[in-house]
């Protein structure tokens, strides 16, 4: 079944959330619930890094340029996935549970990381069999993360999903400033 997002929807649950925010139940998420999804993409991003190479790059000599690349590229994704997964889980349980745009992103997010899980495990097996060398598989995942994360904003940004974000932020802004 194929849910439709009308700007309707939207704007009555960003009013609806605004009001949730106001009777101050906002969540503060544990540090692991926000990272466990960017360490299982960090993880496999390493394991495809290994996968992309002949078996003369696993030795101890080559594994440290085998998995820098892939490693930094991870870093920063595992930073991203968390940044977005603190935002999106500081809206109380039950707002979330009920909100069709939560039940909307939560889907997109899930089909965007299958996807760019798949495309880094094609793109390693490309590497092992027609270079078999770290470096291309290097280049490979920066371009193709890159092109997943700007794809993926401009799906998003169809949304207007900034409306709630910003309605999230706003609302942090004003408890730790005080207001």
């Amino acid at each position: 079944m194929k849910m439709m997002m009308t700007n309707k929807i939207l704007i009555e649950e960003v009013d609806e959330l605004k009001n949730v925010f106001s009777r101050g139940e906002m969540e503060i998420p544990s540090f692991w619930s926000c990272l466990w999804p960017g360490v299982i993409v960090a993880a496999w991003n390493m394991i495809c890094a290994l996968i992309s190479v002949g078996g003369g790059y696993l030795s101890v000599k080559f594994i440290f340029w085998v998995l820098v690349f892939p490693g930094v590229i991870s870093l920063i994704v595992l930073l991203g996935v968390a940044s977005a997964r603190s935002l999106f889980l500081s809206v109380p349980r039950t707002y979330r549970m009920r909100s069709q745009v939560y039940r909307f992103i939560s889907r997109k997010v899930m089909v965007y990381a299958l996807v760019y899980m798949a495309l880094i495990l094609a793109l390693a097996l490309f590497n092992r069999v027609y270079y078999a060398s770290p470096f291309p598989f290097s280049f490979m995942i920066l371009i193709a993360t890159i092109f997943v994360w700007f794809v993926m904003n401009i799906d998003f940004g169809r949304y207007q999903l900034s409306v709630l974000s910003s309605a999230i932020n706003s609302f942090r802004a004003e408890k730790l400033g005080g207001g």
